[in-house]
């Protein structure tokens, strides 16, 4: 595709930026954020038909999987790569590690400085995908999930569990919405072995030098 235009990066970061200024702080069960449309019409329609094919000879060196003692059943690739796919370059810059997504992130109730680093992976995920009852490792300070797409419907998004793993709540996979969760000793989560044959997300993760 054509290089996308300032301006028209300006306006789906604005268009974000006022949903994220639209959006308050639910604390049932702990601190997280739902948005709905979280990203501009336009560039949802660009962010599925630019997600990357993960089976292409052409760029499989910079696919990569879980860590080996994760579930396996998960391929990603790393958008802020400088030599990687164009699109996503831009959009990492854009709409992840921007000082005006990071100020609306940090603008909502209960955040309060800013982070030190900022990462993100595109997540393709196949069927027999999970993962366990935890807390996210005290280096992320926030966690943004958006989600793109998932073929056996909306049971398939993250739980909110208490520490024994009992459902307090679960998002809905819903495409074009977000949730987001600030990392604390409460914020148990984990996924279902899921059903679906592709299921597919953004993940940004904000993060802290000042834990530990």
């Amino acid at each position: 595709m054509e290089t996308l235009s300032t301006s028209k990066w300006n306006e789906y970061r604005e268009y974000t930026l006022d949903r994220f200024d639209s959006t308050g702080v639910d604390y049932d069960p702990y601190w997280h954020v739902w948005i709905e449309d979280v990203l501009h019409p336009e560039l949802f329609e660009f962010v599925n038909m630019e997600w990357p094919d993960f089976e292409s000879g052409e760029w499989k060196w910079a696919y990569s999987k879980n860590a080996i003692d994760q579930n396996q059943n998960r391929k990603i690739y790393q958008p802020n790569r400088a030599n990687g796919l164009q699109f996503w370059k831009e959009y990492y810059d854009n709409m992840i590690d921007n000082e005006y997504i990071i100020s609306a992130a940090y603008r909502l109730e209960g955040m309060h400085t800013e982070p030190d680093s900022v990462t993100a992976s595109l997540w393709e995920d196949y069927k027999g995908y999970c993962v366990g009852n935890h807390v996210d490792h005290y280096t992320i300070d926030l966690a943004w999930q958006t989600y793109v797409y998932c073929d056996a419907g909306e049971d398939w998004g993250t739980r909110m569990n208490d520490s024994n793993g009992n459902q307090l709540k679960r998002f809905p996979f819903k495409s074009n919405c977000a949730w987001l969760m600030r990392v604390d000793a409460n914020s148990w989560h984990s996924c279902d072995p899921v059903e679906s044959n592709v299921r597919r997300s953004i993940m940004a993760r904000f993060m802290t030098d000042q834990r530990g």
